[in-house]
């Protein structure tokens, strides 16, 4: 199943992540794999909130011209073997360390929350810069729409539908590795 993509990329601010979560739940409707919603939506959402809070701005409402200057976050969800990846890039080479939040603190559960749902993850240093935040969950068995994109080559909705997503080109998209080790829950 590997080669089975979806990307999508925004800038860093707060409305990159219901987006993201929007982008996340069609490619799994996309490829019949509805039932993993819930988790994948909320660890997308988890990682591409630590994405914004360490790159962009947490400011609502920009302009146009305010949003212009500011980075790209990116989400790559891919299929490889029996796994579904979510991965999240970012400008900032920081990579994110797990903490134990205060009862009352508003931030700070991302992290234990993708580990909760998640049956690894990890992050490194990406070589042309900025980081890689991954979570991979485990696959029951491949759908049609994954065993027909596979087939065909024609890849995920969003590679084809510019209104789905804005694909990263092969020269710019972070090489995000499914398949490494990760932090095991």
């Amino acid at each position: 199943m590997d080669g089975v993509t979806y990307w999508f990329r925004h800038t860093a601010e707060p409305r990159a992540v219901p987006r993201g979560r929007r982008f996340a739940s069609n490619a799994l409707r996309d490829w019949g794999l509805e039932h993993m919603s819930e988790s994948v939506t909320l660890i997308a959402s988890e990682l591409l909130t630590n994405a914004v809070e360490a790159t962009g701005t947490t400011k609502a409402g920009l302009s146009r011209a305010e949003r212009e200057t500011l980075p790209l976050v990116a989400v790559r969800l891919r299929v490889c073997g029996r796994t579904l990846a979510v991965e999240v890039w970012d400008t900032s080479r920081t990579l994110p360390r797990m903490r134990t939040p205060d009862a009352d603190a508003e931030n700070g559960r991302g992290l234990p929350i993708v580990t909760l749902l998640c049956e690894r993850w990890d992050s490194y240093r990406h070589p042309s810069g900025g980081k890689v935040v991954y979570a991979v969950l485990p696959l029951a068995r491949p759908t049609a729409a994954i065993a027909r994109e596979e087939a065909d080559g024609t890849g995920g909705v969003a590679e084809r539908d510019p209104r789905a997503a804005r694909a990263l080109s092969s020269t710019n998209s972070p090489r995000m590795p499914a398949d490494s080790p990760g932090r095991k829950r």
